[in-house]
């Protein structure tokens, strides 16, 4: 009994140990000065870091994060290429930025530091005696910053400069520990809470806007004064006139208390507007804009978006607790915007967005400024709660009673964000509300961080109620304002403050899928699409189509499909059409069944689909055009593989399909009683069995992908692999190599009528033409053309030369055994580029095919072992239409030249393909492939 009673103590000394909060507290004074020419920044640091914790530390971690700019070798590096962006990776030194020339001391003892083991950005600093809790020490050090060019949050633009997270900082210990965080672009920060003075030195024709108060009266009086100057020429670009070069320097003073970090920001040409606001605590704050003069009439309005914001958050959570409020335009390149404390920098070009954007950074002040809960950790508790109250105040200011005119207002959703993310879900490609910032996918942090989280903070106001639901926002705010709240604090002021149990909705926080049970559809015709209240509806779509092709020419007919989003598991595509150059009807049809299961992206699908076009014609000695026309129908089963990486940019499938295809073919015969030649269009039929695997990766630093196909029909199978490898340039640009291996098997006896049957299934040395597209899966302008241009187009596959021998009896490089390819293009550096001279940017580029085939290696070969071309290259509409001017090449198709072209020689030798799988939506959203 004794035992259980002391268990019990413990216990209630243990409890109440952790539910006491402490945090640490660092207090800054700072002197930094701007050398404009170099870019690069000087200063000198002291830092006050007062133990609040119970445990005694014997070194602190220490944030250099300008260091992520340092090289490639970085997770700010590492993530940027995650994302699609090779900017900073292929960038030049020059604009590159790092922190050097440091030099700790604690409490006036040099001390040393360590590297982190994992980031270049950070730093160990070994303390010379353990810190004991409730002790003190100073830590200071010299520093200098070069800047690099504003690839992310913060550097400069020219001589713009956007200085953030620039100054040597403790990483933030609590509870759990230390949390040493590497910079990265997506996943903001976490910082102790202290006071700041700050003084900057730099010319004095710059304006700056900064965090705090600036303490330098005279500054405040030529703010003014250069503010009436600059808006006597608002929004011309051209300030030198009035931009005087600077001769001496000033140096600026700035305070703030109970913050957690210090930005900065410099331009010569800033406009800046200003007004005071008056709270509801009768306390009169100062509201600040800086401009950029070119957008003066865009920001006419900024300081009374600033303070709605300010009065609507106030109103609703609690009031803004500083005495300044600064809203900075941007020079950078990004959009949106970033907040920190007191003062955000943004970008938006229509006058609503700017309010959008302003309401939504300052309301950072209290997701991220004032309630600094772990952003990196959770960054639904800054943004996806700053989200909710957007959604709260666009519903008073932005969107209330805005009519919706125009078909595709009256079509679309009135929240496209939230229909993205129910197709997200539906394929399994989203992730819980509780993933740290590093850990979403790129799609995800916007579509779950912001959007689900705005979305669950809704469901948790209509689960108590508008007014208990501000109750607790109001105790929350009260309560953790200042500090480092955490999932289980908000989960505990919610439950205390409403009286409710609130276990089952905090859950949902960690797990996947819709929140809302699906309610059964209702069927609803409409016209082209429709993605209004598809969580209602299972809509019909109708609409009008037109198609065109060289044989039936113009092409009218309508479409019906019930293709949407988020996608059902069945769907249909109808689109029958009237040829007006061959009076037949045509048309696409497809229905598909899928099957969305567990992993990421896996799903499984079975369809059918039909086609039936002309893909020819023939004109009999009456003058009479009769068309050649070709149906296929093709029943398929694909496997999608999951993915277990939400980043990975890996996708994989297995798929396979029957082509049952009917061809209109002509047949000469002679009527020996009659004395006549009769000519029939009988009908025949084939089929060609298809099992492919596809794994590709569409990373943006060196993807590649490869496609293994084997196909059977009637007495043959061919067995094929395609590689493709890109190589990025620094400068842009790239090469890309391309590997085809083939080989071609009879299944049955080789004897001259299999070769006839099977050949347009042979391997083929060049890009195959129209005939040779035996599944009719390429789109061609003029399928069985032999003259004219549009003659002249092949597709990609197999060898993918491009020159031709299509006169010849036996085609140059045409096997019914094996063959090989390699297939070379480069874009131009810009430095060698001739069409660089030009006023329009042409995409030119070189190609180079070498390749091998069986016939080639036999006594008596017609031609070398190794065949090859080599020519320019002008890639348009993101390649999906190429065109190929073949410049040198084997002696063979010189030969085949001399004597078989005999006019336009070189215009015959101009190839060029259309590649509709360049269209893919995967291409250009790889993380949905929807």
């Amino acid at each position: 009994m004794k035992n259980i009673f002391f268990l019990l103590i413990l216990f209630a000394i243990k409890l109440n140990a952790q539910q006491k909060y402490w945090q640490q507290k660092t207090d800054y004074n700072i002197s930094v000065t701007l050398n404009d020419v170099d870019h690069s920044l000087k200063g000198y640091e002291k830092i006050d870091y007062y133990n609040n914790s119970p445990d005694t530390l014997s070194f602190i971690w220490i944030h250099l994060w300008p260091n992520a700019y340092k090289n490639d070798r970085t997770a700010f590096s590492d993530q940027t290429l995650i994302k699609g962006s090779t900017k900073f990776y292929f960038s030049e030194e020059k604009d590159r930025g790092y922190i050097n020339q440091l030099s700790f001391k604690v409490n006036d003892v040099n001390v040393f530091t360590e590297d982190h083991p994992q980031h270049q950005d950070i730093v160990k600093l070994i303390l010379p005696k353990p810190l004991a809790p409730s002790e003190k020490i100073t830590i200071e050090t010299p520093f200098r910053v070069k800047l690099p060019y504003n690839f992310s949050r913060g550097g400069h633009v020219g001589q713009s400069y956007q200085i953030t997270q620039w100054y040597p900082k403790p990483a933030v210990y609590d509870k759990s520990g230390w949390h040493e965080i590497p910079y990265l672009d997506q996943g903001e920060f976490n910082s102790e809470f202290g006071d700041f003075d700050v003084k900057i030195t730099l010319p004095d024709n710059y304006v700056v806007a900064a965090t705090g108060e600036l303490q330098n009266e005279e500054e405040k009086k030529w703010l003014i004064e250069k503010t009436k100057m600059l808006g006597l020429i608002k929004g011309k670009k051209n300030l030198t006139n009035i931009i005087s070069s600077s001769v001496t320097l000033k140096t600026l003073q700035y305070k703030q208390a109970n913050v957690h970090d210090f930005a900065w920001f410099a331009d010569k040409t800033f406009i800046v507007q200003k007004d005071t606001l008056l709270l509801n605590d009768q306390r009169k704050i100062d509201i600040f804009s800086f401009v950029l003069p070119a957008n003066i009439d865009l920001w006419k309005n900024s300081i009374a978006y600033t303070k709605r914001a300010i009065q609507t958050k106030s109103n609703w959570i609690g009031a803004y607790p500083y005495n300044v409020v600064s809203v900075v335009d941007s020079k950078s390149e990004f959009g949106g915007g970033m907040e920190y404390p007191t003062i955000r920098l943004l970008t938006a070009i229509s006058e609503e967005g700017l309010e959008s954007v302003i309401n939504h950074e300052v309301g950072h002040n209290w997701f991220y400024g004032i309630l600094g809960s772990n952003e990196r950790n959770y960054p639904w508790m800054d943004e996806g709660m700053n989200s909710y109250y957007d959604k709260r105040y666009d519903s008073i200011y932005l969107f209330k009673n805005k009519p919706s005119k125009g078909f595709f207002a009256t079509h679309s959703p009135s929240n496209l964000t939230e229909l993205l993310l129910k197709a997200y879900e539906k394929f399994n490609l989203d992730q819980p509300i509780n993933t740290s910032s590093e850990n979403f996918s790129e799609t995800n942090y916007g579509l779950i961080a912001y959007e689900k989280a705005s979305l669950w903070m809704k469901k948790l106001e209509t689960e108590l109620g508008t007014e208990t639901f501000d109750n607790v926002m109001k105790a929350y705010y009260e309560q953790w304002k200042f500090k480092h709240p955490s999932v289980s604090d908000f989960k505990e002021i919610a439950e205390n403050t409403s009286g409710k149990s609130l276990g089952n909705l905090f859950a949902l926080l960690d797990k996947k899928g819709n929140f809302e049970k699906q309610e059964k559809k209702q069927l609803k015709f409409s016209t082209i699409f429709n993605l209004k209240e598809t969580e209602k509806y299972n809509y019909i779509n109708i609409s009008p189509i037109i198609g065109v092709n060289f044989y039936d020419k113009l092409m009218i007919g309508a479409v019906v499909h019930n293709y949407s989003l988020p996608p059902t598991n069945f769907n249909f595509l109808v689109a029958p059409m009237y040829a007006t150059g061959t009076k037949k009807v045509n048309g696409v049809a497809r229905l598909g069944y899928n099957f969305f299961l567990k992993g990421i992206n896996e799903r499984l699908s079975l369809d059918i689909s039909a086609v039936k076009f002309t893909g020819g014609s023939f004109k009999d000695s009456t003058n009479k055009e009769n068309p050649l026309q070709f149906s296929k129908i093709v029943p398929s089963i694909k496997y999608v593989f999951g993915r277990k990486n939400p980043l990975s940019r890996i996708n994989k499938f297995i798929q396979f399909k029957s082509f049952i295809i009917s061809e209109t073919n002509i047949l000469f015969s002679r009527d020996a009683v009659n004395n006549k030649d009769i000519i029939t269009y009988p009908i025949a039929q084939r089929y060609i069995n298809q099992l492919q695997f596809s794994l590709e990766n569409n990373r943006v630093l060196y993807p590649y992908n490869a496609v293994f196909q084997a196909e059977q029909g009637d007495g043959f199978m061919r067995l094929n692999i395609t590689g493709n490898y890109y190589f990025n340039y620094q400068k842009g640009g790239g090469l890309n190599l391309r590997f085809f291996a083939g080989k071609f098997i009879y299944l049955g006896d080789k004897t001259f009528t299999n070769q006839f049957k099977t050949d347009i299934y042979h391997l083929n040395l060049t890009g195959p033409r129209g005939y040779e597209d035996y599944t009719y899966s390429n789109y061609f302008v003029g399928r069985n053309e032999f003259e004219g241009f549009s003659s002249q187009q092949l597709m990609n596959r197999d060898g993918f030369f491009k020159v031709g021998t299509d006169f010849l009896s036996s085609k140059v490089g045409k096997s019914d055994d094996w063959l090989s390819a390699v297939n070379i293009t480069t874009t131009i550096p810009d430095k060698i580029n001739i069409l660089n001279a030009l006023p329009i940017k042409i995409p030119l580029r070189l190609f180079v095919d070498i390749g091998t085939y069986a016939e080639a290696w036999k006594t008596a070969a017609p031609t070398g072992k190794f065949l090859y071309d080599a020519g320019f290259q002008l890639s348009l509409f993101k390649n999906v239409i190429n065109i190929y001017i073949p410049v040198v090449y084997s002696k063979v198709y010189k030969d085949y030249y001399k004597s078989t072209i005999t006019e336009k020689k070189f215009q015959r030798t101009i190839s060029f393909s259309v590649d509709i799988n360049q269209l893919k939506f995967s291409k250009f959203f790889p993380q949905a492939n929807l």
